[in-house]
This record gives structure tokens, C-alpha cells and sequence, in this order.
């Protein structure tokens, strides 16, 4: 039993009874060899829904995070139209939750359209208890809005997640400058691209001498985790998160499957992958978040410079960091566990119950040495490099309130 809330990490027995975790005692037999930890909370994903339905749909793509141990979706606004209304935004998570599978916590557009311009109703958000923000898919670029933005959010405490980038240096890229480029023939995209814009929101926070607070998402290059290492160490309120794809795979992993390896930031070479993964096993990383993107094959199914960014993640979020961290950053199980559940909750600021008696189940049951290939999706979209791989690690079940999932099936 594995427990960040209350640094739990033990043998026992669990009884659970109609949804509820009746009780948990020591264990009366051998250890079986199972962990049963809470849900997984992912901080940075896209459901699509409304107008990308063709991609995914709230039915497709909670069915596949639950299938994925996945509790919580913090989910992204960059659909169409963007989540940039209160009352449209609160309607739509209503229709999503009423499926009764994983339950979804939005974090709104920071500006209208996410055209980067005008504030959208950041205070009103907050009342409505959702406090974090994004323009996801594209960065806060210009300097005044940023700082507005963080004037703002340091009336309530809230968090803008930025989506790092650069676009003069970003612009018309398709794979990491290097490898990757010279042997496709792709425009590159530099890890400066990333870190510069990390350096540059870090420098505004500080000045704007505000109580806001800032998140950097799906961070690839080790020199922004340095940055954002440097800066919570000198007090300031910035966290980030990296993805499992970002931990296990790079730039090689783009020739060898093209589009399907596509994603923004790109991956990267396999000497920033290795520092990355030291990084998170250091403790310099907060969160770890899938950035489940999916997308139809049309869209995919081009050539690379006209493909679209993203791969699916929620299905392949658990197993792949908990064998590269375990194996590769000789983490604690615990340590892992933590970064896919108490840490984004707390920068999400959903409440995380832990695993105590008495309280409705939500929790997964994992076997760590199951060696299983992932060939099946519940996403709506198959685009993932790690379709046909064998991995290790499996979910085999998950409640949320009752048990959704079991063995492959949901019940």
C-alpha cells in the first residue's frame, strides 16, 4: 500500500465494501505482490470536446483515463470553441462528470480566444473554484498581458500554467534541432526555444513582486528544470511538470516512427533525456502529466512537417514512468507514486484524500512486474509511439466512488 498523503508505504490488507474503503489491517498472509495506491491525478490533458470530437470525445477519453488509473483530468482549453467562459466552461465539465467515470477539474484559457490579448474572467474562474490557467498550445507572449495576468491571479492565489516556447524560435519547426533535423530534413526547434521562454516568465513573476504563482508544463530540455530549480530555491512560487514520453524516448524514437513521435516540444536527444530523467529522480521536478493529445489518423498521416503535434498518454501515463523512474532513476515507488498524485493535485488545488478508512475508493490496483503489450486503446485516437510496444507495469483495477475498471474491462 502506497500512500504520498500519509507517507504510507506498508503490507496490508484491505477490505473494500460498496465503494468504501471499509478497512485496512495488517496483513494476516504473504505479500502478493500488488500495489494499491490512490487515483492518479493528470494534470495536462486534452479531451478535445467541443468541435475535435472526430479525435476524442468526454466519453473516449474518460473511459481511457480511467482505464489508465487516471481519477483526475486537469483538462486543457484549447479546443473550439476555447474554454474562455465561465458559465460555458462550468455546463460543459457538468455534462462530463455526469458519466460518472474519472472526474474532470478544466483549467480555463488565461486570455480570450487564447489569442495571448485580452484577460478573460480570471476572478470570475476563481469564485467557481478554478484557479489555475493556460493558454496551452500557445505561451502568454507578450510581456505586458504576462504581467497583468500574474496582477491578477495575486488577488486569489492562482496559478498561470505556461506553455514555454519561444515562437520566433519555435516558429515552422516540426523535430528537436539536431539528429532529429539533420536526418529528416525537418525544421528544428531549439531547446532554447523552451528554456528562454522559461527564463523569460521566471523574470516577470519576480518583478511583477505579485502573490501569483506559476507552473511550467511539459518541460524537455534539463536546462528549464535547472531555471525553475533555481528559482524555487530563491523562494519564488514556480513548479513544473515533465511527461513519461519526454523520460522515455527521444529523438531517435522521432526517425524511427515519424509522425506518430511528433510532439511539441519535440523529443529530444538522448543526453537531455538521460539528464532529465536525474533531474526528476533529484527532486527538481514537481509533477509528471501525460499531455494525452489525441488525434484522428488523417491528421497524422502526413508527411512529418505537415503532421500534427501530440500523442495519446492517459492509457500509458503509469506503467511508462514507473519503469523508467524506477529502473533508470532508482526512485522509491513511493517518490513516484507522489508525482502522479498528491503534487499535481496540490498545483491543480483539487482535494487528495489519500487512502484512509471509511472514506468512497478512489485508488488503483497495480502489478508492477506485469510485462503486457499495449495494443488496445479506449482513447477515440491511436497515435502513440507505444502502440505494439510490451511494457511493464499494469493497471488492473480502478475505483472512482465504485470500482470502473477491472482486468481490462470496465464494470
Amino acid at each position: 500500500m502506497l500512500d504520498p498523503y500519509s507517507g504510507t508505504d506498508r503490507v496490508a490488507d484491505v477490505l473494500i465494501r460498496d465503494g468504501l474503503l471499509e478497512r485496512i489491517d495488517p496483513p494476516t498472509g504473504e505479500f502478493c505482490g500488488l500495489w494499491l495506491f490512490p487515483g492518479l491525478v493528470d494534470m495536462h490533458v486534452h479531451l478535445r470536446e467541443p468541435g475535435g470530437e472526430d479525435a476524442e470525445t468526454f466519453s473516449t477519453g474518460l473511459r481511457a483515463a480511467a482505464a489508465g488509473g487516471v481519477v483526475t483530468v486537469g483538462m486543457m482549453p484549447n479546443t473550439d470553441p476555447p474554454y474562455d467562459n465561465v458559465e460555458k466552461t462550468l455546463q460543459m465539465v457538468s455534462m462530463a462528470n455526469a458519466l460518472g467515470l474519472s472526474r474532470i477539474h478544466p483549467v480555463p484559457c488565461a486570455t480570450v480566444g487564447r489569442l495571448g490579448s485580452e484577460y478573460t474572467d480570471l476572478r470570475g474562474f476563481s469564485r467557481n473554484g478554478l484557479k489555475v490557467f493556460t493558454d496551452d498550445g500557445s505561451p502568454v507572449a507578450s510581456d505586458e498581458v504576462l504581467l497583468g495576468i500574474f496582477q491578477i491571479l495575486s488577488e486569489f492565489s492562482g496559478t498561470l500554467m505556461e506553455h514555454p516556447e519561444i515562437p520566433a524560435l519555435a516558429s515552422g519547426g516540426a523535430v528537436n534541432l539536431g539528429e532529429a533535423s539533420r536526418v529528416t530534413g525537418a525544421p528544428g526547434i531549439p531547446e532554447s526555444a523552451e528554456y528562454d521562454d522559461v527564463r523569460r516568465c521566471i523574470r516577470l513573476l519576480e518583478a511583477s513582486g505579485s502573490g501569483a504563482k506559476l507552473h511550467l508544463t511539459h518541460l524537455s530540455s534539463p536546462e528549464s528544470v535547472r531555471l525553475v530549480h533555481e528559482a524555487a530555491v530563491r523562494g519564488l512560487p514556480v513548479t513544473c511538470d515533465v511527461t513519461p514520453h519526454h523520460l522515455s524516448l527521444n529523438e531517435g524514437d522521432l526517425i524511427k516512427h515519424g509522425p506518430l513521435a511528433k510532439m511539441n516540444p519535440p523529443l529530444r536527444s538522448e543526453e537531455s533525456r538521460r539528464e532529465l530523467v536525474e533531474l526528476v529522480a533529484s527532486g527538481w521536478v514537481t509533477a509528471v502529466a501525460s499531455d494525452h493529445a489525441p488525434h484522428p489518423d488523417s491528421l497524422k498521416n502526413k508527411p512529418l512537417e505537415d503532421a500534427s503535434f501530440g500523442i495519446t498518454g492517459l492509457e500509458t501515463l503509469l506503467p511508462v514512468t514507473m519503469d523508467i523512474l524506477l529502473r533508470e532513476g532508482r526512485m522509491e515507488p513511493l517518490e513516484i507514486v507522489s508525482l502522479l498524485t498528491l503534487k499535481p493535485a496540490e498545483i491543480l488545488g483539487v482535494s487528495f484524500q489519500g487512502l484512509s478508512a471509511g472514506f468512497p475508493c478512489r485508488m488503483v490496483l497495480f502489478d508492477p512486474e506485469a510485462i503486457w503489450t499495449y495494443s488496445i486503446t479506449h482513447s477515440k485516437s491511436r497515435n502513440s509511439p507505444f502502440l505494439g510496444r510490451k511494457l511493464k507495469g499494469k493497471v488492473l483495477r480502478v475505483w472512482i466512488d465504485r470500482e470502473v475498471y477491472r482486468e481490462g474491462c470496465f464494470v
